[in-house]
């Protein structure tokens, strides 16, 4: 194999991905003989960063394959595939935080005016991640660089269930504790310098809030990801909820 196929996806993980595509045997529609090489294809330009033009030939055409990833985006399917491998998350803490995200130039010109993007401080965005005990993905949003992290938050947990919520200071507010005890988790949150009274939280368990900070660097080792390349939110959106299959198919 050429060396750029190295990391084409393994058996294993193909079995995992497959009985849960379009196009598979028995499934209504047409039989789609090519999922493997799409799916590989896609990992290859998100783990690349490379633009959809440089698609290896070997890889299928590019053009036909950018319109497939796009209809699969716009028809959820990598969203419902995240959700399906999301079968058994470690509930017994869930740790949310943000991140910024460079915009390369390219990104830039949507149709509309340029999307999830901020002025402040240059062209970012942010990458909000939700992850289970075992520090995996279980929900992620982007938003405009300048979004205050707290404001995210109740979409976040929005529905997960987990015996504790880790955060940093920066989530500190009271409509986030009262969501998270609401949905029975016991926030280990610093309290804001500013609060008249200062909330006891549990310094030792906070210490593993270091895994959304490492899912952080997990994602952006492809470098797809790292950069923002797309001028589109939501196609942006399905390279991450893809490099967050990859990760819980364990593939680094």
């Amino acid at each position: 194999n050429s060396i750029h196929r190295r990391h084409d996806i393994s058996d294993k993980v193909w079995a995992l991905l497959e009985p849960h595509l379009p196009g598979r045997e028995g499934a209504w529609g047409g039989v789609a003989k090519d999922n493997r090489l799409f799916i590989n294809a896609v990992f290859w330009i998100l783990r690349t960063g490379a633009p959809w033009r440089d698609l290896p030939p070997d890889l299928g055409g590019w053009s036909n394959t950018h319109r497939r990833f796009i209809r699969w985006r716009d028809a959820g399917i990598w969203e419902k595939l995240l959700d399906i491998l999301i079968d058994d998350p470690d509930d017994e803490w869930l740790m949310i935080d943000a991140s910024h995200c460079k915009v390369h130039p390219h990104a830039a010109g949507a149709k509309g005016g340029n999307q999830a993007m901020g002025r402040q401080k240059g062209a970012q965005h942010e990458n909000n991640l939700a992850v289970d005990a075992q520090g995996l993905p279980v929900r992620v949003l982007i938003t405009q660089g300048t979004t205050a992290d707290c404001t995210q938050a109740g979409r976040l947990i929005e529905n997960i269930s987990a015996d504790y919520l880790l955060a940093d200071k920066g989530y500190d507010s009271d409509a986030i504790i009262k969501q998270a005890k609401d949905q029975g988790m016991d926030p280990v949150i610093p309290p804001k310098k500013n609060r008249i009274e200062q909330r006891p939280y549990d310094k030792e368990l906070y210490k593993l809030r270091h895994l959304v900070e490492n899912a952080f660097l997990h994602l952006k080792r492809w470098r797809g990801i790292a950069t923002r390349y797309a001028k589109n939110s939501k196609t942006f959106l399905a390279a991450v909820q893809i490099r967050c299959i990859a990760l819980w198919a364990n593939i680094s």
